[in-house]
């Protein structure tokens, strides 16, 4: 899945916001308050819901510009990237990359099954918080 869009709002601004997810990620899960500085090769375990366990791992971090993470499951390896593009003070392009690979034929087929399904409703659902963090600007 691909998404590309432009916010008004500064690429520092969005880039603060996607790595304070993270931070606040990585206090809940393992207690560690980690700095902005402190995410660059980051790799923890985490959980996706009470079932499934995961590691997730910072493969690309440039602030206000890049970044990338693998998030690897049981059943899957899910890669992540948001290139951001400042195109004025205030205002970025934001591009968002997504590919997921299953680990086992049972789960590349359910995944080719629902694939649509899901692109879509992820799709609208970025698109709106994309949105909710401009209007919070």
């Amino acid at each position: 899945m691909e998404i590309s869009m432009e916010l008004n709002i500064s690429a520092e601004y969005l880039f603060q916001r996607l790595s304070d997810t993270l931070i606040y990620d990585v206090k809940q899960e393992t207690g560690r308050e980690l700095t902005f500085e402190e995410l660059k090769d980051l790799s923890y375990a985490t959980s996706l819901d009470r079932q499934t366990k995961a590691k997730l791992k910072v493969t690309k971090f440039i602030p206000n510009k890049s970044y990338h993470v693998r998030l690897e499951t049981p059943e899957f390896i899910k890669h992540e990237a948001y290139e951001l593009t400042a195109l004025a003070k205030d205002k970025v392009k934001v591009d968002y990359f997504e590919k997921q690979q299953a680990k086992q034929k049972l789960h590349s087929l359910r995944q080719k099954l629902t694939a649509p399904f899901r692109h879509s409703l992820r799709r609208h659902n970025f698109m709106k918080l994309l949105k909710e963090l401009e209007i919070g600007y």
